[in-house]
């Protein structure tokens, strides 16, 4: 006869009923006064070519995508809330390109937030700006032009805006613009840089 609940050990009751509260939590309503801490991320997306980050801030409608692939996921922790609206967080990422680029991907970085928009009891939206590094181990085709300086580690800088409904804010669709460059030459001269745009899920929790 196949075992039910009660003929189960002590502590084996207790495993399966800790799976079951995890299983039920992960799609509880969460109050929007709620502020967890911890992060996962899953991105993944397209290489805009040549394409600059301003015109992508612009005109994202215009952007010439190229045959060039990111996924990657990320851990992230905030590290204070000031002002009521604004945070900064710690996060580090990990990721590949595949495509016309080959090659493995890490990031480290800060990433400051606003989450202070009056729509936010309708609609639950975030923006948010980074400052870090990122080492890819395989340059893409537009940081290698002839004759410029290049570097395997460039500055990170990405933009992301990120909605979720107000009673499961744990649960974020984002837009992010996953972005390298040479900062003005910083970075080994390196003046260019790479963006690829991506969509995204995050999970915040405790």
């Amino acid at each position: 006869m196949p075992a039910t609940a009660t003929d189960l050990l002590p502590g084996e009751r207790a495993n399966t009923n800790s799976l079951e509260q995890s299983s039920r939590q992960l799609l509880l309503p969460t109050p929007i006064a709620s502020d967890p801490k911890w992060a996962v991320t899953l991105l993944a997306g397209a290489s805009a070519g040549d394409d600059k980050l301003r015109q992508l801030l612009t005109s994202p409608w215009n952007t010439k995508f190229r045959d060039d692939y990111f996924v990657g996921g990320a851990l992230s922790r905030r590290l204070v809330r000031f002002w009521n609206y604004f945070s900064i967080e710690a996060e580090l990422g990990v990721g590949g390109r595949f495509g016309v680029t080959d090659g493995a991907e890490g990031w480290g970085a800060i990433f400051f937030r606003f989450d202070g928009f009056p729509w936010n009891k309708t609609l639950y939206t975030t923006v948010a700006v980074s400052t870090g590094i990122d080492y890819l181990s395989k340059l893409p085709p537009s940081e290698t032009h002839p004759g410029d300086p290049t570097s395997h580690l460039l500055h990170y800088f990405s933009p992301e805006i990120t909605f979720a409904l107000p009673e499961y804010k744990q649960h974020e669709l984002l837009i992010r613009y996953h972005h390298r460059s040479g900062v003005f030459g910083t970075f080994n001269g390196v003046w260019g840089g790479s963006n690829v745009i991506t969509l995204g899920y995050r999970y915040r929790f405790d």
